[in-house]
């Protein structure tokens, strides 16, 4: 009997301990990640995106808070502030004002590795291999942009590798293909390279 109880003790006390570690080493891999995009002026990311039988492949530039975003043929150009929206086929192109704290990549690409002060909780899943996953949740009084990230990491170098959202049941996995500095400038909308197209103002 005593030897059970010393088995089961242990098993509790390890338990209540391997939490906050994994917390913690959680916290360590999303501070490193946010502090490797932080130092970058400019950077190209290739990524395949996938949801259910739909998959395309895209990238995109970042320069400051500036970005321009490719996915399939639709583009996307952003400033922090704007947000520009071209969709070649439809030749429309859809104009919105954005509030920023959305840890979305094809929503707000600049800010897509940087958990830091999201509110976002961070909680390691596994380390293996050179690599971690680490899920993310918005807390109570949550995130802004809404569902549960899994986030792959590198850890030689806290490069990520990829992305699953999860919103409510419905996921979308990003890998990342590629990620390098950028000596391209990140161009700005250009109104006049889309003459011709219908313009949906919801600033």
């Amino acid at each position: 009997m005593k030897r059970y109880l010393s088995i089961l003790f242990c098993l509790v006390f390890l338990g209540g301990y391997a939490q906050p570690a994994a917390q913690s080493r959680a916290a360590e891999i999303v501070g490193a990640l946010a502090a490797r995009f932080r130092a970058l002026k400019a950077y190209e990311v290739g990524f395949s995106l996938s949801a259910g039988d739909y998959s395309v492949s895209g990238g995109y530039v970042v320069e400051g808070e500036r970005y321009c975003l490719r996915v399939g043929d639709a583009e996307v150009f952003g400033d922090g502030l704007v947000r520009y929206e071209v969709d070649r086929g439809r030749r429309e192109v859809t104009i919105v004002g954005v509030g920023g704290g959305s840890r979305n990549l094809l929503n707000d690409p600049v800010h897509a590795f940087d958990f830091l002060d999201s509110g976002y909780e961070a909680m390691l899943l596994w380390e293996r291999e050179g690599k971690a996953a680490v899920r993310l949740v918005p807390a109570a009084e949550g995130a802004i942009s809404s569902g549960v990230i899994t986030l792959i990491v590198r850890t030689s170098d806290f490069r990520p590798l990829s992305l699953v959202y999860d919103f409510d049941g419905e996921a979308v996995s990003v890998t990342v293909d590629s990620l390098r500095l950028s000596g391209a400038l990140c161009p700005s909308f250009d109104a006049q390279a889309y003459s011709g197209f219908e313009v949906i103002d919801f600033r």
